[in-house]
């Protein structure tokens, strides 16, 4: 036999004292929140470095799928770093591309720009790199050194990029493009820039880094005006964009929040270039 269907009358006192406690015990967001972070240097032992971050970037080989999902449950948003534009020698996979390798990366000793136009790269990128990082549950890709090409400025060079970003686009994950300022023009003259990618993040639009006397300063005026204006296209283009800056004096600090909070941007300013 069916039973009836059966209503309770909550006293409103008692539901109303259940709500005041909802209300008090709640977690309350940190105090010291920070929207953006960038750790691609952090060592897993370091982890309580990225607590008050909503947002971080991390190296994805350092990190297991529990940990990333630890990260996750605590609120955190967490791209993975991924080099489609050169290649370190220290990852395991050096050799297996060596032949690939163009030129010295200036000032990174460690660093080769890579041929994209490769068939090779690209599929070892997406498939390999990009599945087996996509496989541990980040939320994106922070995708780096695009830049290669403004170094080699050739259309199958541009067309690497471009197959690589699309062949990434299957894990269904937002794709930020670090740096690559003349590669991401290009595709917002094109058009294509929003079917490739969600948003950038450029480094040193307010500071610069002195490699040769391992120190930091402001940028100078010209590169400065000539990336706020790359950034502001970019953000017309519908693209989110973020910043990177490196120890920037408290004066220059509150400078670039002010900027940042004014054209919905938003920065992280590192402690120095090992994004540590």
């Amino acid at each position: 036999m069916r039973k009836p269907l059966r209503f309770f009358l909550f006293p409103l006192p008692l539901l109303l004292l259940c709500l005041l406690c909802l209300h008090l015990f709640r977690p309350a967001p940190a105090a010291n929140s920070k929207p953006y972070g960038v750790f691609i240097g952090l060592e897993t032992a370091d982890l309580k470095r990225l607590r008050p971050y909503r947002t971080v970037v991390i190296e994805p080989s350092s990190f297991s799928a529990e940990q990333i999902k630890t990260l996750q449950a605590e609120g955190k948003s967490v791209y993975g770093y991924l080099n489609l534009g050169s290649l370190e020698n220290y990852r395991p996979y050096y050799e297996r591309f060596a032949s690939l390798t163009l030129a010295p990366y200036e000032n990174w000793l460690s660093e080769y720009w890579v041929d994209v136009s490769s068939p090779a790269w690209q599929t070892f990128v997406v498939d390999e790199l990009g599945g087996t990082y996509a496989a541990l549950g980040l939320d994106g890709f922070f995708l780096d050194n695009c830049d290669v090409y403004a170094l080699y400025p050739h259309e199958d060079t541009f067309n690497g990029l471009t197959t690589m970003l699309r062949g990434l686009s299957r894990y269904q994950k937002p794709c930020i493009i670090n740096g690559g300022d003349v590669f991401v023009s290009a595709c917002i003259e094109n058009g294509s820039a929003r079917t490739l990618f969600d948003g950038v993040n450029q480094e040193s639009v307010f500071t610069k880094i002195d490699f040769a006397k391992n120190r930091y300063a402001a940028q100078d005026a010209e590169t400065r005006a000539y990336y706020l204006d790359y950034l502001t296209r970019a953000k017309e283009a519908g693209l989110k964009v973020y910043l990177i800056e490196y120890r920037p004096t408290a004066k220059l600090a509150a400078e670039i929040q002010d900027y940042c909070e004014k054209n919905s941007f938003t920065a992280y300013n590192a402690n120095g270039k090992e994004l540590r």
